[in-house]
C-alpha cells in the first residue's frame, strides 16, 4: 500500500499548510468514500460536513471556502488550503500512485540490440525490442511488447506503455508519455494516382519529433511526414484516438480531446484546445489560442483567435445563434409553403 505523509506535502507549491500533525495517509478520496486514513478535497461546505462524518483527519481545502468552515476543522487535523483544487490534485494524486512503480529492470525475453545505447535506471518490459542505433536515455520506461525501430531517440524521464510502436529515426523528448497502442512514426497517407485509377505508394521518408513534456493517450496515432517532418511541440496533451497526419505542426501546450484529427501538412499555433470528435482539414493555418468546440469541421484556415464551432467553423457565437434557428426550421417550412400556396406560387 503506497502512503503519502504531511511532510511529503509542506513542500508543494499548490498548498498553503494551515496546521501539520504530521500525518499519515493510505488513499485521497470524495468526501463519501473517505475514512480516516484518507486525505480529501474539499470544495464546498457540505463535503467537509460528509467527510467529518466520514471521520476523516485530512483536507485539502479551497481557498475561497476556508473561512467559512475554519470553525469546523479541529486541532487534531492535518489542514492545507488550495487556490485551485485541480491545481493541487495535479500534484498531489500522482504521489498516490501506485501504478508508479519503475524498476531498472530489463526483462530476459526482450530483445536488444547490442549496438543499442541504454541509459541508466532504464526498464524494459517483457518481449520488448529494441533495434540497431536506437538511443535510449536514463530513467526511461519501455512496455511489453513495444517496438523502438533503429535509429530513434527516446530522451530521459519518459514512459512508454505496452504494445506501443516507434518509428525509426523519430525523436522522443523528455518527460513524454505514450500510452498503450501508440504509434509513433507509422507511414503517411500518401499515393499518386494514375489515370486507371490505379494508387501508387509515396514513400514516406521523413521522421516524427515528439518535444518535452508531450502526452498521447490510447490509440494515438502520429504519422511520419513525407520528406522532413511532423512535430508535435512541448507540453501538448492528447486524449485517446486522436490522429496527426503527414507534416502537420502542433503547437506548444496544445490540450485536445478523444476524436481529433487533422489532415495532412496543416500547422496549428500555440494554446490549441480541442473538444471531442473535431477534424481539420489540410493545408490549413490556425493561429495561436484557438478553441474547436466538439463536432467543429474546420474547412478554412483561421487567423483569429477565439472559439469555433461548427461544420464549417464559424466563431462560436454566430454558430450558437445558427444551432437555436435550427429547431425552428420545420415550422418556418411549413409557414413557407402556407404563404406560397397562397400567394399562387406554388409548384
Amino acid at each position: 500500500m503506497k502512503s503519502v505523509s504531511s511532510q511529503n506535502l509542506i513542500q508543494l507549491k499548490s498548498l498553503t499548510i494551515r496546521q501539520n500533525t504530521n500525518s499519515v495517509f493510505f488513499s485521497a478520496l470524495p468526501a463519501e468514500h473517505c475514512d480516516l486514513n484518507s486525505l480529501v478535497f474539499i470544495s464546498t461546505k457540505n463535503m467537509l460536513e460528509t467527510a467529518l462524518v466520514k471521520k476523516s483527519r485530512g483536507f485539502i481545502v479551497l481557498e475561497k471556502i476556508y473561512s467559512e468552515v475554519e470553525n469546523l476543522l479541529s486541532k487534531d487535523f492535518f489542514i492545507a488550503t488550495t487556490p485551485n483544487i485541480q491545481w493541487a490534485m495535479s500534484e498531489i494524486l500522482f504521489l498516490f500512485d501506485k501504478n508508479k512503480t519503475h524498476k531498472a529492470l530489463v526483462h530476459p525475453t526482450a530483445i536488444i540490440s547490442p549496438i543499442a545505447k541504454i541509459g541508466k535506471n532504464v526498464s524494459v518490459a517483457p518481449y520488448a525490442v529494441i533495434e540497431d542505433h536506437v538511443v535510449i536515455e536514463d530513467h526511461v520506461s519501455i512496455g511489453a511488447h513495444t517496438v523502438i525501430e533503429h535509429n530513434s531517440v527516446i530522451q530521459e524521464n519518459t514512459e512508454i506503455s505496452a504494445h506501443v510502436f516507434v518509428g525509426s529515426y523519430c525523436q522522443i523528448g523528455k518527460n513524454c508519455k505514450l500510452a498503450s497502442h501508440v504509434a509513433i512514426g507509422s507511414d503517411g497517407f500518401g499515393f499518386f494516382t494514375d489515370k486507371n485509377f490505379t494508387h501508387h505508394k509515396i514513400a514516406q521518408i521523413g521522421i516524427v519529433v515528439l518535444e518535452d513534456n508531450v502526452e498521447l493517450g490510447a490509440h494515438c496515432a502520429i504519422d511520419r511526414a513525407t520528406l522532413t517532418e511532423t512535430r508535435i511541440k512541448s507540453g501538448s496533451k492528447f486524449d485517446n484516438h486522436c490522429h496527426v497526419a503527414h507534416n502537420c505542426v502542433i503547437g506548444e501546450n496544445a490540450a485536445i480531446a478523444a476524436g481529433f484529427i487533422v489532415a495532412g501538412s496543416t500547422t496549428i499555433g500555440k494554446n490549441f484546445m480541442s473538444s471531442g470528435n473535431v477534424g481539420v482539414l489540410g493545408h490549413l493555418k490556425l493561429t495561436d489560442n484557438v478553441i474547436l468546440t466538439a463536432r467543429t469541421g474546420v474547412m478554412n484556415s483561421l487567423e483569429k483567435s477565439g472559439i469555433y464551432g461548427g461544420f464549417p467553423a464559424i466563431e462560436h457565437k454566430e454558430n450558437l445563434k445558427i444551432l437555436a434557428v435550427t429547431s425552428h426550421l420545420p415550422k418556418i417550412k411549413k409557414q413557407i409553403t402556407q404563404i406560397m400556396k397562397h400567394l399562387g406560387l406554388e409548384k
